[in-house]
């Protein structure tokens, strides 16, 4: 009732007030699902048109990008053949050429920032209407999960860094409830209060649970092993890292529910979701342009590639065959459920390593990208454990990096260690690439 209610009424009036166009947005996502496989491709080819011109007109990275690879007009690209001759854009590309990359015709950008599972804080803009398309693309996928606009869902994710103002913490709180939801810190469970967590489901009686892979893998696995009773939601969506079958199951035996597994990154937000029928990842092409290269640039299929992706609608700072460091699967074939969207067979990004304390207590990898990512003053570092006391956080800084700054990241770490680590940092002039070329954020020996 409360998701009738907030889409019909309560949405409109308060989009009124803030000049937003989400439902609209929503309601054309949606109808695109109803579109054949070509009438996706051929919407997709024109979003992209666009977006192309616009960033030979009024980006002066793009021609300059372009040229080197004999791309001089917007003439020379008339197909997504053409299109995928295009260079790729790298993180180091963005961090080098920011301010060409921004459009000369837009202003007040959103500002974003990423830690990524590359260890390489990571900023980007986004004009408020591709901001908008964003959250309309995320409802839809957790729309047809069971998981959309208005339904009573608990998140057991990522916590604000920091300490928030009341003021603040009121606004959060309001802004959740209006969305209908909670949020629980899953960076803060441990062995020690994971009976907190159970009991506050349990209170709560979600229809859905959201959730990053590998804390609702140790909750379940807790309810699992203690047989201890917890409420069954409709639907459990993941996200965050990949979710393999074992945890799946895993999870799925604790909650008596089915779950379904999401992929997407901060750069894009959504990128895929899974279908209920047969559980497959769809990927939302009518907002995306999704491509997978081999390690010589060129185009696989069937087979695990870097991901390469172009967001349609970023008209502020265009982000055109960004390389954005996870690995997927793709394949060129249509699910039998229906959905229209092409598939994504697998994510075969790393899993972030666990760093654990003395007393059994364990910090989940993605903290650290999370809380990194708010630092200017840190270009690249990693988080290694060799013993159960200590933790050496390498960092390759700018000249931003203040004391205060490794201050507040040793009291944020701590908040989940609770001071049981002898936190060393030493700053670097560099970070070794494992063996396969790949830079691990989290490397736990112990």
């Amino acid at each position: 009732m409360y998701a009738f209610i907030l889409r019909r009424f309560l949405m409109p009036a308060y989009e009124k007030i803030k000049g937003k166009n989400l439902l609209h947005h929503l309601e054309i996502y949606e109808s695109n699902l109803t579109l054949t496989k070509k009438q996706l491709e051929d919407k997709q080819w024109q979003a992209l048109e666009a977006l192309i011109t616009h960033a030979f007109e009024y980006t002066s990275f793009y021609p300059k990008h372009w040229a080197k690879s004999g791309i001089n007009s917007r003439n020379d690209i008339k197909c997504m053949a053409d299109f995928a001759k295009l260079p790729v854009v790298t993180k180091d590309d963005i961090s080098a050429h920011y301010s060409d990359l921004l459009a000369s015709n837009y202003s007040n950008n959103i500002k974003k920032s990423t830690g990524g599972s590359t260890g390489q804080p990571f900023s980007f803009e986004l004009n408020t209407d591709s901001n908008t398309r964003r959250e309309a693309i995320m409802w839809r996928g957790y729309g047809w999960l069971g998981a959309g606009l208005g339904h009573k869902t608990l998140y057991l994710w990522g916590a604000d860094v920091g300490e928030p103002t009341f003021l603040k913490r009121m606004k959060t709180d309001l802004y959740h409830k209006f969305y209908n939801r909670k949020m629980l810190n899953s960076f803060a469970m441990d062995k020690d209060n994971m009976i907190d967590y159970v009991k506050e489901i349990s209170a709560y009686k979600p229809k859905a649970l959201v959730s990053y892979v590998n804390p609702l893998y140790e909750l379940a696995c807790y309810i699992n092993k203690n047989n201890t009773p917890v409420f069954s939601p409709n639907t459990i969506l993941t996200g965050a890292e990949p979710l393999h079958d074992f945890q799946r199951t895993e999870i799925e035996k604790a909650f008596n529910c089915n779950v379904y597994d999401t992929f997407g990154c901060r750069e894009f937000m959504l990128m895929s979701a899974e279908c209920t029928e047969y559980k497959n990842l769809h990927i939302n092409s009518d907002h995306l342009v999704v491509e997978t290269l081999s390690e010589q640039g060129k185009p696989v299929y069937e087979q695990s590639g870097d991901l390469v992706i172009t967001d349609l609608y970023n008209f502020g700072m265009p982000l055109i065959r960004y390389v954005n460091g996870d690995r997927a699967t793709l394949i060129n074939e249509p699910c039998r459920c229906g959905n229209p969207l092409p598939l994504m067979s697998s994510v075969d990004g790393r899993k972030l390593d666990i760093i654990k304390t003395p007393s059994g207590k364990t910090i989940p990898g993605e903290l650290f990208p999370h809380l990194f990512k708010e630092f200017k003053g840190i270009s690249r570092f990693q988080v290694k454990q060799s013993k159960i006391d200590e933790v050496h956080i390498f960092i390759i800084a700018n000249e931003k990096f203040t004391k205060e700054d490794q201050n507040n990241i040793t009291t944020e770490i701590n908040k989940y260690a609770t001071n049981e680590l002898n936190l060393k940092f030493k700053l670097v002039d560099d970070i070794p690439l494992t063996i396969s070329g790949k830079h691990r954020v989290t490397i736990c020996e112990v």
